[in-house]
């Protein structure tokens, strides 16, 4: 299994940042742009145990797969939803977004990944894979939230 993780701080309120995770079609394509589909497929009546019908499409390749919610934590200064699914019936993949409330205006946030190869093989092409991803989508996550409350304060 390999992870990757990465953290930023984004200047904008928790409460804020919060909302791109809520499960809507529209907040997620804001961060994640190639999002075509998701959407409830089974509620277990807790967050925790439902589970989402997500496609997205890069190019040519759509991909469709089932994401579970694992864990789901709204607090006041932390939040977390941690989520699992297999991608391509070939990795077994679980990501974590991690929010803690640092002051009124600013939050920290933690993008966690693994990804577990399904067939031994693909063991050895995870090895030389790099936390680019997490990286990118940390910094996504950060531009779209400052830019959107930017235009929401102004």
């Amino acid at each position: 299994m390999k992870r990757w993780s990465d953290t930023i701080d984004v200047n904008v309120p928790i409460e804020y940042v919060w909302k791109y995770f809520d499960q809507s079609l529209e907040q997620t394509r804001k961060i994640m742009p190639n999002i075509e589909e998701h959407r409830l497929i089974h509620s277990s009546g807790e967050r925790v145990g439902n589970v989402y019908r997500q496609a997205y499409q890069v190019g040519e390749r759509k991909e469709e797969y089932e994401v579970t919610i694992m864990e789901h934590e709204d607090e006041d200064s932390r939040k977390k939803l941690t989520y699992s699914y297999t991608l391509a019936g070939v990795y077994d993949i679980q990501a974590t977004y991690l929010l803690e409330k640092i002051d009124e205006y600013k939050t920290r946030f933690t993008y966690s990944s693994s990804n577990r190869p399904r067939r031994w093989y693909l063991r050895v092409l995870i090895l030389f894979s790099n936390d680019q991803a997490v990286t990118n989508f940390v910094r996504r996550v950060k531009r779209v939230a400052e830019e959107d409350y930017q235009k929401s304060e102004g």
